[in-house]
């Protein structure tokens, strides 16, 4: 799925005409332009509405006039708005008029993420849970059953806006299509996100920075079943991205997680698991500078 934007300014009779493009307002990256007459160039926008990156492929076609434009480029665009190219009408071109498509898909493509991290169970730190792995149609999730009212985050990050869409497979509907249940999507430092899907209320708001092992939900429960977490942890896979033919943009992936009971591991379908969080484990998406301030604020209080 592509969205068409069409654009034509002609000046063979001096009158400039601007076809204006409609564009779905769920959508998470919204492109604009504005024709400079005085310097006779078009500068392209783009508002990135969500808080974690996308990846945004826009093609040229039928165009004339202006120097440099390509029949197709990719950025990657961060949040807020930002000019992101600008093209400048030959001199002594007659008529100048151009066509273009876009597609965007949630995520930054020139990011692998961290194979060897270790994410933190859902639970309060000693806290014990039972885990089963469940497949569904984008790959790789486990299920937590949640034996507190609580959900903690596995991994730091931002809090993403699931009520918006790109055009994958996966968030075409918005990323949250669950009607019965709640969504949250951390985007975490390496490109990578964290989807957790559950009943119950969110502790977050959208844009909001967590850390690990900081609480983002409350799980409903009823008499009879304990709650229950859905945890999936996925990338958006350059190769996927490349395949015109494949609307499945994002991979999953099946992270290791830190046990008291069992240390680093992939977690094993129908087992128990005790939660263990270390200062090793908070650090790991910290730089060099980041871990020498943390390990000085924590000799201090220490």
């Amino acid at each position: 799925m592509r969205k068409i934007i069409v654009f034509v300014i002609s000046l063979l009779s001096a009158c400039h005409i601007n076809a204006q493009s409609f564009q779905d307002p769920s959508n998470a990256v919204q492109l604009s332009d504005n024709f400079d007459q005085t310097q006779m160039r078009v500068n392209f926008y783009a508002e990135n509405r969500d808080f974690c990156d996308y990846h945004v492929e826009i093609s040229f076609s039928n165009f004339e006039g202006f120097a440099g434009m390509p029949k197709s480029t990719f950025l990657t665009i961060t949040k807020g708005k930002q000019q992101i190219l600008n093209y400048k009408v030959r001199e002594g071109a007659r008529s100048y008029s151009y066509k273009y498509t876009y597609v965007m898909y949630r995520g930054n493509a020139n990011k692998l993420p961290n194979s060897n991290f270790a994410y933190r169970l859902p639970v309060t730190d000693g806290g014990e849970l039972f885990a089963e792995i469940a497949e569904n149609i984008f790959g790789y999730q486990l299920k937590f059953h949640i034996p507190n009212d609580t959900i903690y985050a596995c991994r730091g990050g931002v809090v993403c806006d699931d009520n918006l869409k790109d055009f994958s497979a996966k968030g075409h509907q918005t990323f949250n299509t669950g009607r019965s249940s709640s969504q949250i999507t951390i985007y975490h430092a390496d490109g990578s996100f964290g989807e957790y899907v559950f009943k119950g209320k969110s502790l977050v708001n959208n844009g909001k920075t967590v850390k690990m092992g900081d609480p983002i939900a409350i799980v409903q429960k009823n008499d009879i079943d304990e709650g229950w977490l859905l945890f999936s942890a996925y990338f958006l896979d350059k190769n996927k991205v490349k395949d015109q033919s494949n609307g499945h943009k994002h991979t999953h992936f099946r992270p290791f997680f830190q046990t008291y009971n069992h240390g680093k591991i992939r977690l094993e379908n129908k087992s128990t698991y005790i939660c263990e969080q270390t200062e090793e484990m908070f650090m790991q998406d910290m730089n060099k500078r980041e871990r020498k301030a943390y390990l000085k604020k924590q000799a201090k209080i220490n």
